[in-house]
């Protein structure tokens, strides 16, 4: 049996100092996969001559994910790893032992998902609609599938499921709450794409109140997933 080092730092390692860095890390990572959706419909938009302002819109909100996203998002996931390896060694051991293969999986689509996003940090002011939409497909494809993978692990934790008597890793990754968390994030990482890019449409330079407007309209396409949810939600409750 592998013995794993505990440390011990006080009262606020064993939740709060991971309930801080969880929090703002999933935040930052679900505004990434969300937005990956959101650029898509807004180059959709542009290229096919529904909106004017949406490639403005795309180059614009792209400089502000990567900023937010790729760099505090970054230092933030390694922060994750940071405390709870010291908080509880012997839960990531068993993670990395029982999935390390499907981890892999989803660093690879997470490297795709960075190298997508700096091709078009760099070049996609360059590049023709058409490139510029296969090259937002490929970082929003990437990014969900980076969420597929490191939800089946995640959920595990709170549903193992039949993993407890079979011990097989598809049991523990397609556990009972798979598949309503995966919508969940989903939908989630919409609404904070479709809120995000609002707060960033409104402090974009050189856009009159009007375009702003149309702007907002678009962006509010993504919020309806999570009114619908809510709105299942009421209709059970009421039941």
């Amino acid at each position: 049996m592998t013995v794993y080092p505990i440390n011990d730092y006080g009262p606020l390692m064993p939740g709060l100092i991971i309930g801080g860095v969880g929090i703002v890390h999933v935040f930052l990572a679900q505004f990434a996969i969300g937005s990956g959706m959101l650029l898509c419909y807004f180059q959709w938009l542009a290229q096919t001559g529904r909106s004017e302002l949406a490639r403005t819109f795309t180059d614009g909100f792209f400089k502000f994910l990567v900023l937010i996203s790729f760099v505090l998002g970054a230092v933030t996931g390694v922060g994750m790893w940071l405390t709870t390896i010291q908080v509880s060694p012997r839960t990531i051991g068993v993670m990395v032992d029982e999935f390390h293969w499907l981890w892999a999986t989803e660093w690879t689509f997470f490297c795709l998902e960075v190298v997508a996003g700096y091709c078009f940090y760099r070049y996609g002011t360059m590049l023709g609609n058409r490139a510029r939409f296969r090259l937002l497909v490929i970082y929003a494809t990437a990014s969900w599938f980076s969420l597929f993978w490191i939800n089946g692990i995640l959920s595990w934790q709170l549903t193992p499921g039949d993993f407890l008597q079979t011990r097989s890793v598809w049991d523990g990754f397609f556990n009972p709450s798979f598949f309503p968390s995966l919508l969940f994030r989903t939908v989630t990482s919409m609404t904070i794409a479709s809120l995000a890019a609002c707060v960033v449409i409104n402090v974009m330079p050189d856009l009159s109140r009007g375009e702003r407007e149309e702007l907002v309209h678009r962006a509010a396409h993504f919020l309806l997933p999570m009114l619908l949810c809510f709105h299942i939600r009421m209709l059970l409750k009421a039941e």
